[in-house]
């Protein structure tokens, strides 16, 4: 376990200063982003090279980007642009991050919370195939994996190292492990709901300067809804502390990329061949991440991995 350091200044509140400035400085941004956009499909859709394959998938990207798309792109750049600020600020390098495991360890507890992650998400979509909240898309590719896959290794392997590896090590600096743990956790599932709500979106006729902090404005009325707050919030808290707790444990990121990869593969792939039917909040949302039967099977999944690594 590693100790708190007295002497070193506190992390978190440059921590959730670093995601105040991100998503501050995505509403302003997302605006000047927009325009650009429909002004570059302007040019590009009267130059001679609209008929190039790149331009013309460039083209229809930009031409269904709606707003909020717009949005989370600028956020996605100021987190980008103000990391190297943070990590500066806070001093983040290389030996926050636990220490290395053989190969052959590592592997077992990665395949071990892949399959354990991915295996019970996916049982739990059965069952809410079979209630009716949910029904198979009139062509369900079975056998398409490529997105699901890449989605998994992905979010696994970045998030993992960032999260429960440099940000946790850096709030073990000055926090006790319990601290740090329910720190990282809320700020974990606080970057995740920062997202405009499903479905919501401003017309490109309606976009004004002020559009991102209308969107800002709906991010914080979903904290106001009762349901919808317990559905995914509690969800995605859950996930992130099984997560740090796996960390903890085996003192390594293979299992939590494993657990991690697994829950993002199981997610994708059971949306791409379903959808949902209705409106069964809190217990069942409109996707595997969002109501109090997937909170459950995170919590099963955690209990089953904490077990299954201390016997192995």
């Amino acid at each position: 376990m590693q100790a708190a350091s007295p002497g070193s200044s506190p992390a978190l509140p440059k921590l959730l200063l670093y995601l105040f400035a991100v998503m501050l400085g995505g509403a302003l941004l997302s605006a000047p982003l927009f325009h650009l956009g429909k002004a570059a499909h302007g040019w590009l859709s009267t130059s001679s090279m609209h008929d190039v394959g790149l331009v013309k998938w460039l083209l229809a990207e930009i031409e269904r980007a709606q707003f909020t798309r717009y949005f989370n792109r600028a956020v996605l750049v100021c987190a980008i642009v103000f990391i190297w600020p943070f990590m500066r600020c806070v001093r983040l390098e290389r030996s926050l991050l636990p220490a290395w495991r053989p190969f052959n360890t590592g592997l077992k507890q990665w395949a071990a919370g892949f399959f354990l992650a991915a295996g019970l998400l996916l049982a739990l979509g059965f069952i809410f195939l079979k209630t009716g909240a949910y029904q198979l898309r009139p062509d369900p590719r079975w056998w398409k994996l490529g997105e699901p896959i890449t989605a998994a290794l992905g979010a696994g392997i970045v998030e993992e190292f960032f999260f429960r590896g440099l940000l946790l090590g850096l709030l073990l600096r000055t926090m006790t492990e319990t601290k740090a743990l329910l720190s990282l956790t809320f700020v974990f599932a606080l970057v995740h709901f920062l997202k405009p709500p499903e479905g919501w979106q401003i017309s490109d006729a309606a976009v004004t300067w002020s559009s991102g902090f209308l969107v800002l404005k709906q991010i914080a009325v979903g904290f106001g809804d009762v349901h919808f707050l317990l559905a995914e919030f509690a969800t995605l808290f859950a996930v992130g502390w099984v997560l740090a707790k796996v960390r903890m444990q085996t003192g390594a990121l293979w299992a939590g990329i494993g657990l991690h990869g697994g829950w993002v593969f199981g997610l994708k792939y059971f949306s791409a061949l379903t959808s949902y039917t209705g409106n069964w909040l809190p217990w069942i949302g409109a996707n595997l991440k969002v109501g109090l039967m997937p909170l459950c099977t995170v919590l099963l999944t955690g209990w089953l991995a904490t077990r299954l690594l201390r016997a192995r």
